[in-house]
């Protein structure tokens, strides 16, 4: 059958023969339809009230959120990753470094490692430029094997006021070591006489071995006093568990070899060979000699601050001055302690010999602590100063 060829004509025809077709809905239904699609159209794009806003922007907010959630979280772990891999790459490398420094620098950092508090002497230059005097106070090791004297920058007063005030204001236990047996006495003076009363059994046996250099290394700074009279409960003379009865004692500090002592806490001293109590006669009678000992091991807790076996060049120019040759096995360097107190340790070993001024050579350095090493070195004063 051919299909039929549909035009206008044929349209309104077939449209013709087509069952009427009417509404049944009254008048009045129609109006009220149409009326409320016309209400509809015109609110439907009326502004929303204000106070539904924030709540379709919160809606909407998360609906974004629930949208693009995952992804952000994905990222922001991944940055973090990044983050913790780039500073662990840094710390190793950080390492790395580190190790190829004390690779190269093996020794002075091996030396800076301990952090220590050491306490230096003073120039009598610097003392004056700061108008201040000192004093000298002996006090023992917690072992009561070593005497440690530690000085004091006081103001000017007579130099038994200035012990009994650092005796009372000082504590020991600050820097690892034990009080001084002069804090049980009396001191008094009487002109190049110090006068130190005990009461009765003050002084132990452990005590009573030091008491002499103790004594001596506190009150026989620079001539101070030449000689000690000793009293218990105001007699004369003090009677010991060995020794036995003691009147009077000679103040003598003879030269002697300086050593490094660490207390149990983090202080360093420089600590002179009598401070053990030897007899004077058993310590070397030459400055050069004492420095040849400079470099071993001592009892009691003595460390040589010399490397072994180290010989240092030594010129004596007059009863007075001194010069000291490094040998070119060391290496000085300005930023180590250890190279400061191995300094000091000359100088204060010099001092005990009588000379007044050391001249360095062959140092490598201009300058170390307070010392300028291209020039001579005079005044060194005191020993262990605490403040």
């Amino acid at each position: 059958m051919e299909p039929i060829k549909w035009n206008d004509e044929k349209i309104e025809q077939h449209l013709k023969h087509l069952p009427p077709i009417r509404d049944r809905r009254s008048k009045q239904e129609l109006f009220l339809k149409v009326q409320a699609n016309i209400n509809y159209k015109d609110n439907k794009w009326k502004r929303l009230p204000t106070w539904s806003l924030p709540a379709l922007a919160t809606a909407c907010a998360l609906v974004i959120f629930g949208v693009f959630a995952p992804d952000l979280m994905k990222n922001g772990v991944q940055m973090e990753n990044s983050k913790v891999a780039q500073n662990s790459d840094k710390m190793e490398e950080k390492s790395l470094d580190g190790s190829a420094d004390k690779d190269q620098n093996s020794a002075g950092i091996m030396k800076a490692e301990p952090s220590i508090a050491y306490h230096a002497p003073y120039l009598d230059k610097n003392l004056k430029a700061m108008k201040k005097d000192w004093v000298t106070v002996g006090y023992l090791d917690e072992q009561a094997q070593l005497v440690i004297p530690v000085s004091f920058l006081t103001d000017e007063d007579y130099y038994v006021n200035k012990v009994n005030k650092e005796l009372k204001a000082f504590n020991p236990s600050d820097v690892g070591l034990t009080d001084s047996p002069l804090e049980k006495a009396t001191i008094t003076e009487e002109e190049e006489t110090v006068v130190v009363d005990f009461p009765k059994d003050s002084i132990n046996e452990a005590e009573e071995p030091l008491l002499q250099a103790l004594i001596s290394m506190t009150f026989a700074n620079e001539g101070q006093k030449a000689k000690v009279e000793l009293r218990m409960n105001g007699k004369n003379g003090y009677e010991f568990p060995r020794f036995g009865t003691v009147s009077e004692w000679n103040l003598q500090v003879p030269g002697a070899p300086h050593f490094r002592y660490d207390a149990p806490s983090t202080d360093s001293f420089i600590v002179s060979l009598f401070s053990t109590g030897v007899d004077a006669d058993s310590i070397p009678k030459e400055f050069t000699d004492a420095l040849e000992m400079m470099d071993d091991e001592q009892e009691r807790g003595l460390q040589p601050l010399l490397p072994k076996n180290t010989v240092l060049g030594v010129n004596v120019i007059s009863k007075d001055d001194v010069e000291i040759t490094f040998p070119d096995s060391i290496k000085l360097s300005a930023n180590d302690t250890e190279d400061l107190m191995m300094i000091d340790a000359i100088l204060l070993t010099a001092e005990s010999y009588g000379f007044e001024s050391v001249k360095f050579n062959n140092t490598k350095l201009d300058s170390i602590g307070p010392y300028q090493l291209d020039e001579e070195i005079e005044g060194v004063t005191g020993s262990n100063f605490y403040q």
